[in-house]
């Protein structure tokens, strides 16, 4: 039940954010890139094959991003091999970048006529970029010496001066955000919490069963002395009284009285059934001699309603002595 409300509560992971999309198809890629266009510069650096998806929507994310082409920086390291996809994608950048040791594949006819719909390409003019990439798969060599591809060398980063700081109106926007994400409750926090007081909770009833069980078992509370058990298994029940209680001088019978049967030795104390339940009686006959298990006696309620204790008195006479 706890691993069921476990599952259910705590989060599985971590949530989706907005570039796990980037990491799909070709489409989804584009999608996912034409957002960040709208907003600045995206260099896509094509380490592995990208290949060409069939997706409907594939021609009108492509002139989504070919509108904001001048945003869109694509890189191909040496050693890479675009894939189809990457081809398309080098095509709709506004800055091609490729290593001398990169592979460019090779575009279809049907996608060299989508390009050319789209305004990518320009059949018109020789050696056109989409006609050269349709011809056949492209060492980079054969492409860097080409005006609109530039050769992907050594990258040099270097910095002059420290980073200027953001204006204060972005800061101030930047903090409130962040205080805004902070104030609203964390699923992950609230599902432990709701676990740890399901914990104390199991817990606290399993100390609660412990206890219990124990004071049943501790003699004179609630577990039957070895003899009576032997004695009569058809007892179901059994009601047990204070451990310990003084042993009465002769008494008189006084009140009503109820017929019993002894099923321990009464010296002076011990077990008697009325009604299918042991009760603990006391002999209150101490100058005669108490009956064995099996007798009849007539048992009334001690004097004392301290005591949960009864005490038993020779049968009225006529009444039978024994029983099963």
């Amino acid at each position: 039940m706890l691993l069921g409300i476990l599952l259910t509560v705590l989060p599985s992971g971590p949530a989706a954010g907005a570039g796990d999309s980037c990491d799909a198809g070709f489409s989804a890629r584009l999608r996912c890139w034409s957002g960040w266009l709208g907003k600045g510069a995206v260099t896509v650096r094509l380490n592995q094959a990208l290949p060409l998806d069939t997706a409907r929507d594939r021609a009108g994310l492509a002139a989504r991003v070919l509108k904001q082409r001048e945003n869109l920086v694509v890189q191909v390291p040496a050693g890479a091999t675009t894939g189809e996809g990457g081809t398309v994608l080098l095509v709709l950048a506004g800055h091609r970048f490729v290593d001398p040791g990169a592979h460019v594949s090779r575009l279809t006819p049907s996608t060299v006529r989508e390009l050319n719909r789209l305004g990518a390409c320009h059949p018109q003019i020789r050696d056109d970029l989409c006609t050269v990439l349709g011809t056949r798969d492209l060492p980079g060599s054969e492409l860097t010496g080409r005006p609109d591809v530039a050769t992907l060398g050594p990258e040099h980063s270097v910095a002059v001066g420290p980073a200027p700081h953001p204006p204060a109106a972005s800061s101030a926007a930047a903090r409130k955000k962040t205080s805004s994400q902070r104030s609203g409750p964390d699923p992950a926090m609230i599902g432990i919490a709701v676990l740890g007081v399901l914990l104390v909770l199991l817990l606290a009833a399993f100390v609660q069963v412990v206890r219990r069980s124990r004071s049943l078992a501790a003699p004179g509370v609630g577990a039957l002395p070895a003899s009576p058990r032997a004695t009569d298994d058809t007892t179901t029940r059994s009601r047990n009284g204070p451990r310990a209680a003084p042993s009465p001088g002769p008494a008189a019978r006084k009140g009503p009285t109820r017929p019993a049967v002894v099923r321990t030795d009464l010296h002076p104390q011990g077990y008697v059934e009325l009604g299918r339940v042991l009760y603990r009686a006391t002999w209150a006959q101490p100058g005669r001699t108490p009956p064995g298990p099996g007798a009849r006696v007539d048992v009334a309620d001690a004097p004392d309603r301290d005591h949960d204790v009864l005490f038993a008195f020779p049968p009225a006479t006529g009444r039978q002595t024994h029983a099963r």
